[in-house]
């Protein structure tokens, strides 16, 4: 288990996802071209359709076709599991772990078909992430198998799941501030209009965008609240934790704290294009931070920027009411049934 987790974050890193730039492009730029026109739009089941295509792509490349969308019912599952079921002990066989057992083991099969092909076809050198953990097993004289099979069904969902929210904010800003979306659309000019053509050069100067995505997610942390549990005695603001305890940790609060960011209630983007950077360090979790830091954040932050651009640079979006969703807080954050109207440039 721990060679796949290493060859997990390995498989996450910059200089890995920046292979996979131009396919990130060409996802961001299909999206932006299919959304209906001047009447109100669905958004979230869009924005996870495109999100779970770049997962597959990313974590099982050619074999990407027979896995696309795969994690769906897995994914719904999830979302159907009544909060309390995240507190209960992991042995009580309540009706939704069962049901998510079931699918889990569902989908860590399809995978495993997949990887038994490549190992038996001698495929192992391709860039993506389902290789780096079966080079990774092998060259610790581990057999690939059902931990790498259940890891990565995981994280077909989980790379979904978050950008696919933080998405719908992201939109919902642009729509909201019209302003930055014509100084993002500018600067997503220079992209070229191959996305074949976009590497992480392209990317790193989208200033911009990648300033717009971290408000984002700093005023709406799809991961609004998360627990940890304490390895050692210390003592938390007065109150004494022993090894055990666990804590809630709520970045949502966190990022909204004027102790650490001026104007905390404010959506201003140009805080981050300061070379020194806002706030307090340590006071930015929308990916957690240290040992536990999100693995995957170098690719939900290239994906969303990537949108953000293809999107402003294709668009105009406009409300169709002051609040167009309703707020969903049971397990993230997001803008459940988000509608908003598309006008397309030129």
């Amino acid at each position: 288990m721990p060679e796949s987790l290493e060859a997990a974050r390995r498989g996450f890193g910059h200089s890995a996802v920046a292979g996979h730039t131009a396919m990130i492009a060409a996802e961001a730029r299909a999206l932006a071209a299919d959304w209906p026109q001047h009447a109100p739009c669905e958004v979230l089941p869009r924005l996870k359709r495109a999100f779970s295509r770049m997962g597959a792509r990313f974590c099982f490349g050619a074999d990407a076709p027979g896995l696309t969308h795969a994690e769906v019912p897995l994914s719904r599952a999830r979302d159907g599991a009544p909060p309390r079921t995240v507190y209960l002990p992991r042995w009580v066989p309540t009706t939704a772990r069962v049901r998510l057992r079931h699918r889990l083991g569902a989908l860590a099969g399809r995978i495993g078909a997949v990887m038994d092909r490549r190992l038996a076809e001698g495929r192992t050198a391709e860039p993506d992430l389902l290789n780096a953990m079966i080079v990774a097993s092998q060259a610790h004289d581990v057999p690939p198998g059902p931990v790498i099979t259940h890891l990565l069904a995981t994280i077909l969902v989980a790379t979904q799941e978050m950008s696919t929210r933080a998405g719908g904010w992201l939109l919902f800003n642009l729509a909201r501030h019209p302003e930055w979306t014509e100084r993002i659309a500018a600067e997503a000019a220079a992209l070229p209009a191959d996305p074949d053509r976009v590497g992480a050069g392209h990317v790193a100067r989208l200033a911009l965008a990648d300033a717009f995505v971290r408000e984002t997610l700093r005023l709406y942390p799809p991961n609004w609240l998360t627990s940890r549990v304490v390895v050692e005695p210390t003592e938390l603001d007065g109150h004494r934790l022993r090894p055990g305890d666990r804590v809630m940790v709520s970045p949502y609060l966190l990022h909204r704290d004027a102790r650490h960011y001026e104007e905390p209630a404010a959506f201003r983007p140009e805080r981050w294009l300061a070379a020194r950077g806002p706030g307090t360090a340590g006071a930015y979790l929308p990916f957690g931070a240290g040992p536990r830091l999100c693995p995957g954040a170098a690719l939900a932050s290239m994906e969303l920027s990537l949108v953000l651009a293809w999107t402003a640079r294709h668009h105009r979006l406009s409300c169709p009411a002051p609040w167009p969703f309703r707020l969903e807080t049971e397990g993230a954050l997001r803008p459940e049934d988000l509608r908003l109207v598309f006008h397309r440039r030129g």
